[in-house]
Formats: structure tokens, sequence, C-alpha cells
């Protein structure tokens, strides 16, 4: 079991992230929904819900379609510039102070040795955006939604971004930009992404458990097990 990233002989073709338990040991959206909550725009019971579905996640059996309904269903009152700006606050508060030690050095030097770095994740790209920024990607792949006059009204076309979701939208676009799945890697956490991990030419498991650990050994895919870092987070 290794400790650190992983090293390459040869650059890879792309390197696909999922996001939660992946680069950071936490839930993207719940944190930007608590911060909407401590601002009053959402009702607390609407947490509930989203912390059944996220145990739900670990186990591989999220009904992602019913989490986007809630959420959508939560914020569509709201401008987009609005949920925006909330968004990068959240990225500057919660995110980025959690992020995995190293990943951050890790995904610079795929970047700098050629390779893009695709976030693929369940995840809406409102949220996402400010980290995606932040770690130079090449693109981000999420579950597509509906905007009408500037706010969320619904899920856009194709399937979510989860599970077998995942693998969807990373063959459409490697196909669209020509990459060869064969050379890349893909990084995720949960059993449920096997479909992406099983899509590229290497894998690499983060903090591996129950059914996905096996698979691993199973398929002597690398394992890493980075530690949270130490700052102090509020």
């Amino acid at each position: 079991m290794s400790a650190i990233w992983p090293s390459f002989d040869q650059p890879p073709s792309a390197a696909f992230f999922d996001v939660d338990g992946t680069l950071l040991a936490e839930t993207t959206t719940y944190l930007y929904a608590q911060v909407l909550r401590e601002r009053g725009m959402i009702d607390r019971s609407i947490l509930w819900p989203a912390l059944y579905h996220g145990f739900q996640h670990h186990f591989g059996r999220l009904n992602y379609g019913k989490l986007v309904d809630i959420g959508l269903k939560s914020i569509s009152r709201f401008p987009i510039i609005d949920l925006e700006r909330l968004a990068y606050e959240n990225f500057k508060d919660n995110v980025k102070p959690r992020l995995y030690d190293g990943i951050v050095e890790h995904i610079n030097t795929l970047r700098w040795n050629g390779t893009p770095v695709v976030l693929v994740t369940s995840s809406p790209e409102i949220v996402i955006a400010p980290l995606a920024l932040y770690l130079g990607c090449a693109d981000t792949l999420t579950t597509p939604v509906r905007i009408d006059r500037g706010r969320l009204v619904g899920v856009g076309e194709g399937p979510p971004c989860y599970g077998d979701g995942k693998r969807y939208w990373v063959n459409l676009w490697a196909d669209q930009n020509r990459i060869d799945l064969s050379q890349a890697v893909a990084y995720a956490d949960n059993w449920s992404d096997r479909a992406l991990l099983e899509s590229v030419g290497r894998a690499v498991v983060v903090h591996p458990k129950g059914k996905l650990r096996k698979l691993a050994y199973e398929r002597s895919w690398t394992m890493v097990r980075p530690t949270r870092p130490a700052k102090k987070i509020r």
C-alpha cells in the first residue's frame, strides 16, 4: 500500500479524477449546502436527505436522481450568479483547506508533463468550477443541468455523472479529444466508481475499503492513503 501519489514512466494520455473522497475526505456538495444554510438560503431539513443519500454513496448504491431533485428544488429560486459567488466562498473556506496532502503538487506534475487533468464528478458544475480552476483542469465532467433565465431548473440530457454514467461521459470526452483511454489513468475512492476505473489503462484507488479494496488487489491497481492536511479547519 503506497502512502504517496504515484509517478509514471510515461505521461498518461489523460488523468481523470473523481472528487469527493478522492481529492478530499469530504462531500463538496454537502459543504456547499452548509454554506447555503448559513446564509438562510435553504432550510436545515434539506441537509438530512442529503446526508442520507451521501451515506448511501459510501455503499455504492446512491440514487443520484433523487439527490439531484432534492438539490435543484432547494435552490431553483436563486440566480446562478449568486450561487456561483457562494461556490467560490465555499471553495476558499471549506474545500481548499481540506484537500489531501500532496494532491495539488501531484496534479501540477501531471499537467507540467503534458497530461490533461479532468474532474469527473456527480457534484454540480457550479460547485466544482472553483476547484477545477484552482487545479488548472483541462475540463470538468459533471451531471448536466438545464438553465432557464439564469436559474437552475432541472437535469439536462444524458445520464447523471455517477456510476456507469461516469464511463459514458469519459468515453464521450475521449472520443471528442482523440484520447487513447488505454494510456490514461483514473483516480477514485468508491465502489460506485469502478466503471470509471475500468475505463482506463491504469487505476489509482484512494483509501479503498471493502469490495473496492478487494477488486483493487485482484486487478493490481495502485492504492494510496494520503493524509488530511494538518491545518485546523473551522
